[in-house]
């Protein structure tokens, strides 16, 4: 429906579309990361109703400042749950477009012998895998790096369910789980880089607002463009039906130039002061 432009593909043979019409921000709701030539992206994932939501918030009034887009969204939406610690890289990212904001695993705390308290790991950072985190802390215990931490064990089913026990029933497992942040995977560091390529292909940096905005430009120009598609349509089989509409008054005479004529194109045309696409139809 000539919403968006068309390239040649990787080997000329056909052609692709050059940015699809998605109906949502799907570069915010997915995220993305990879590194081309001289440059890199790393964008986090969202939510997708909070990203609507503020997408939405803009067509009503497109000045609405970041602090009230916050206020819909109030960081990124990481699949694997965990906590980003602080707010301020949040803002960071939002505002600029780069920041480093810190995630950490969600954990609590449970009883799991008598006075015997654990820590139990629910949800683990993005990006991070859990064999290789349980490898590393096992590690930690086997290297003597990490010695309040006692014993690891994967509890885990669908849910993620890491046991981490102190080392006596003295330790505190708050004490332990600090010491445990700085030395594994327990807590990273995600660098937020939304290095996207605007409307004219041309890579730079753009905060929430901006990239919500352009794709409401991408947006508003699929709409205009399928609407023009579709007039245009309408309006070629209005023409069309004109003609025949004149063929239809005028069946013996149409059909006696149709058999008569070596090129009865250019006598209807003449004859009935019909178009080049009405001639054709008839």
């Amino acid at each position: 429906k000539d919403t968006v432009d068309f390239q040649p593909n990787y080997d000329e043979s056909e052609h692709e579309p050059k940015v699809l019409p998605a109906q949502f921000p799907n570069l915010l709701i997915n995220g993305a990361n990879g590194i081309a030539v001289g440059m890199a992206t790393n964008i986090p994932p969202h939510n997708p109703g909070e990203i609507i939501d503020a997408t939405l918030a803009l067509i009503a009034e497109p000045d609405t400042p970041l602090d009230e887009l916050m206020k819909i969204v109030p960081g990124p939406d990481f699949p694997t749950g965990g906590m980003i610690v602080g707010r301020s890289g949040i803002r960071e990212a939002f505002e600029t477009g780069r920041a480093s904001i810190t995630l950490r695993a969600k954990t609590e705390f449970e009883e799991v012998r008598k006075d015997r308290m654990a820590i139990v790991v629910t949800e683990i950072p993005y990006q991070v895998k859990k064999a290789d985190l349980v490898e590393q802390l096992a590690d930690l215990i086997e290297t003597k790096k990490a010695p309040l931490l006692g014993d690891v064990r994967d509890e885990s089913a669908e849910d993620i369910r890491l046991i981490l026990e102190p080392k006596s029933r003295n330790i505190e497992p708050e004490m332990l789980m600090e010491s445990l942040f700085k030395l594994s995977d327990l807590e990273t560091r995600f660098s937020v880089n939304l290095n996207v390529l605007d409307a004219k292909g041309t890579p730079g940096v753009m905060g929430l607002k901006s990239i919500l905005l352009a794709f409401l430009d991408h947006r508003r120009e699929v709409l205009i463009r399928r609407s023009k598609h579709r007039l245009a349509e309408i309006t070629h089989r209005i023409e069309v039906l004109g003609g025949l509409l004149i063929a239809y008054l005028n069946l013996d005479k149409v059909i006696k130039i149709i058999r008569t004529e070596d090129e009865p194109k250019p006598v209807l045309m003449k004859t009935f002061k019909i178009t080049d696409v009405q001639a054709d139809a008839i």
